[in-house]
């Protein structure tokens, strides 16, 4: 089997890439990475898993990356959290000649406070391990880039400063996400030690209360809402969808029932999966 991820080798990704082979015991060398997530899902029907942030405990939720996975037959399987530590690199020794800091909106979002105690003028880049090779590539001193402690070995970049994000405890949230196919197929290779938590996804009636009575399912039965957003559903003005987490798996009486009453209350409920 076959891991698809987004971005470069020494992304985070990567890393939680790893994680996954680890688990399943599959071979680093079937580690393959795309350059957008668009692509992974253009390409999904022949590939096998794909690991994705989805969000990050500091900054916000990888929206994108929900809207692919509510726009198919997908389903999660399981989630992975990794620790994410930044670190400032330049071509310079010097952190004062630095002036523009490149990085992904994510990372800049994650150092903000950092930045500006600092006066540099942040930069958005496609990620994070191409801003240092953009960084090294310049030759310039007032550049550097929020990357990977990898990447300054890679490119040759000196670390002028580390654990430079505002949230020590910086964390970014992956799922692991199969076709529905794939996981008839191969659930039996899928072996993830569960949490148990599953999420969904909703639009609610256009009628007075529709959000409450849809809560209200949950509420009344004690299950515990993890996770609750709302995005713009796309389809009419001002709609929204509701992404939410609860702390349960599906093949429970009482889920079952939450999410019949669930059903009445909302249209287009999607299951994405519990894991």
């Amino acid at each position: 089997m076959k891991i698809f991820y987004q971005w470069v080798v020494w992304a985070y990704s990567y890393e939680a890439s790893v994680k996954v082979a680890s688990k399943l015991k599959i071979s680093e060398s079937e580690i393959v990475w795309v350059s957008s997530f668009k692509k992974v899902f253009d390409n999904i029907n022949s590939w096998e898993i794909w690991v994705l942030p989805i969000e990050n405990s500091y900054a916000w939720s990888v929206h994108e990356n929900f809207y692919h996975i509510i726009s198919g037959d997908y389903k999660i399987v399981w989630e992975l959290y990794l620790d994410i530590d930044h670190y400032l690199l330049a071509n310079t020794e010097n952190i004062k000649d630095v002036k523009y800091v490149y990085a992904h909106p994510q990372a800049i979002a994650q150092c903000q406070n950092y930045l500006d105690e600092n006066w540099f003028k942040a930069e958005e880049f496609w990620n994070n391990a191409l801003a240092a090779k953009y960084v090294k590539e310049s030759w310039n001193k007032e550049y550097a880039s929020i990357s990977s402690v990898l990447c300054a070995s890679i490119y040759d970049l000196k670390v002028l400063d580390k654990h430079i994000q505002d949230q020590a405890w910086n964390t970014t949230r992956f799922f692991i996400v199969v076709s529905k196919e794939t996981y008839e197929k191969k659930k039996k290779e899928l072996k993830f030690k569960k949490n148990w938590k599953t999420s969904v996804a909703f639009r609610t009636k256009d009628t007075p209360s529709a959000l409450y009575k849809c809560l209200w399912a949950f509420a009344t039965r004690f299950i515990n809402l993890s996770k609750i957003e709302s995005l713009p559903a796309h389809k009419n003005r001002f709609e929204y969808i509701f992404w939410i987490d609860f702390d349960s798996k599906l093949d429970k009486e009482i889920i079952d029932s939450a999410l019949d009453e669930l059903k009445f209350f909302s249209k287009d409920l999607v299951i994405l999966g519990d894991y």
